[in-house]
């Protein structure tokens, strides 16, 4: 059922599955199929360390590849056309989306069962790319992406006017490498591209047009309440993490109308409110990010509005103990709200985990396999 030979962590993993066997707890099947998943991720393998290693390896060799080529570029870019240079940027591009799927371990690879083909049609799907391999394709492909960017912006002739088909390309390369093979990077690529393209097509509609900074938070704030949207319907692998970029790009949205003074008190109002779907959608999903983002967000609404009610009358001193007062009352009502019960399981989306806990099960029968 198992290899022989492997020494070390390898044969006591083994040891203990075969134990498993022998009591019924699980069958011959199942025992090697957890092993040879435990194998692939590098588990119980004595090579955890060195593969950890070897990752830190990969990047720091990468960073130096990328310095030099950039440094090589920065030498001699004015006095490089813009045809070469777009064909630098591109080759850079084609460089690293080739370099990513063969990090993934082949075309086959990318398409394992979480890419967007597996999940469409099962049959398709290739085997799982272990989470080391995916990190660095993920670094790969945003990296395509972000070249992507610049070799279509130089190409169009680097005017304010071809960011926002810059920006869609990059997007377009970003969002395929998230979809062939899921990655945290990637996702954060995906998000990055998406604030600036939606900035950026409606600079180049209306660079003019009367309350633009309104616009751009208004925007920002829509466009961050779509990603949560697309993280709790179950759109993105890294769940949690989609929640925490949407929640981010609304809060930013929210206190960009602040910063700029374009209309504080709906900034205060977004604010608060996008902490109120925060702390309330918490009592259903018990992710961290949506108690810190709804704490941050109370806090630095109720403050903010405090400020402009009083026209900043109150000095610097009350406004850090309304903070302070606001900060404590947010995190005993958080604390409330986790202590409050066990979330529901039945979410979209929902799974081993992802933040809902999974009922015990029941204990076989002696002599029995649990798979029957």
């Amino acid at each position: 059922m198992f290899r022989e030979g492997r020494g070390g962590d390898a044969d006591a993993r083994d040891e203990v599955l075969g134990r498993l066997v022998e009591q019924g707890v699980v069958s011959a099947g199942q025992a090697a199929a957890v092993g040879e998943a435990l194998e692939r991720a590098g588990i119980g393998t004595g090579g955890r360390a060195a593969v950890r290693w070897t990752e830190i390896a990969g990047y720091a060799g990468g960073g130096l590849v990328l310095a030099g080529v950039f440094a090589l570029l920065a030498t001699a870019w004015q006095d490089l056309g813009d045809t070469v240079r777009v064909l630098l940027l591109a080759a850079i591009a084609l460089v690293a989306a080739v370099a990513g799927v063969a990090m993934a371990g082949g075309p086959r690879a990318v398409l394992g069962p979480d890419s967007l083909a597996g999940r469409i049609r099962p049959a398709l799907a290739g085997p799982a790319v272990p989470v080391v391999r995916r990190r660095v394709a993920g670094v790969l492909f945003a990296l395509a992406a972000v070249a992507t960017v610049f070799a279509v912006n130089v190409g169009l002739g680097e005017s304010e006017a071809s960011w926002w088909v810059a920006l869609l390309g990059g997007f377009a390369v970003a969002a395929a490498g998230y979809a062939a093979l899921r990655s945290a990077v990637g996702l954060v690529v995906c998000w990055w591209m998406s604030g600036g393209l939606a900035l950026a097509v409606f600079d180049a509609v209306a660079p003019t047009r009367v309350g633009y900074e309104v616009y751009q938070g208004l925007i920002l704030f829509a466009l961050g309440l779509v990603w949560g949207g697309l993280a709790v319907g179950g759109a993105f692998v890294e769940r949690r993490l989609g929640l925490g970029l949407g929640a981010g790009m609304a809060l930013l949205g929210a206190q960009l109308l602040v910063a700029w003074d374009a209309a504080p008190v709906a900034g205060y109002l977004l604010t608060l409110a996008t902490a109120a779907i925060l702390l309330g959608y918490y009592r259903w999903e018990r992710a961290a990010v949506l108690l810190v983002f709804g704490v941050l967000g109370v806090t630095v609404g109720v403050t903010e509005l405090v400020w402009d009610i009083t026209d900043g009358a109150i000095g610097a001193a009350a406004i850090l103990l309304t903070a302070g007062a606001v900060l404590l009352a947010s995190c005993w009502a958080g604390i409330r709200l986790h202590a409050g019960g066990a979330a529901p399981t039945g979410r979209p989306g929902a799974g081993p985990g992802d933040g809902a806990p999974e009922p015990d099960a029941p204990e076989p029968a002696p002599g029995t396999d649990r798979a029957e």
